[in-house]
């Protein structure tokens, strides 16, 4: 077994005692972006390229303000990207679903799913996606997110 996914196998192992409950818990209300990594054509064990985005850096770097998502109750979610002024870029909505440790997005008819990991105030979201739009879902995505306090 690779390093990866050794690594994602711990993981899962020290959150399946977690609840689905209370993670959707922990889950609900809105959140925003600290910091993303992904770690292109990974699937393989080989990576291509990495595309890494530090937390204090999501401004200088991606020319935007964090994205704000809001998970709601009813299994919906929407997404608002703000350019650096504060105005609305673009918004994004679509449905969620927790199944033990994995969340998963289904927006525009696709789903995506995540090892979403509770972290005191942090969302650990990992997973293989098509970042590199070449057909292929093996570019690994690790994303921190921060839930906004009321």
């Amino acid at each position: 077994m690779g390093q990866r996914s050794t690594l994602i196998f711990l993981l899962v192992l020290s959150i399946a005692s977690c609840s689905t409950k209370n993670n959707e818990e922990y889950l609900l209300g809105e959140w925003y972006n600290e910091s993303v990594r992904v770690d292109i054509d990974a699937l393989d064990g080989q990576i291509d390229s990495v595309f890494s985005v530090p937390a204090g850096k999501w401004e200088e770097i991606l020319q935007i303000k964090p994205i704000n998502t809001t998970y709601k109750p009813d299994g919906t979610f929407e997404s608002i990207y703000y350019n650096l002024d504060g105005s609305v870029l673009q918004k994004t909505s679509g449905k969620w679903e927790l199944k033990k440790d994995s969340l998963y997005f289904t927006e525009q008819g696709q789903t995506t799913g995540y090892l979403f990991q509770w972290q005191e105030g942090k969302g650990l979201f990992e997973g293989y996606l098509d970042w590199d739009t070449d057909g292929q879902e093996d570019d690994f995505y690790s994303g921190v997110q921060i839930k906004k306090v009321d």
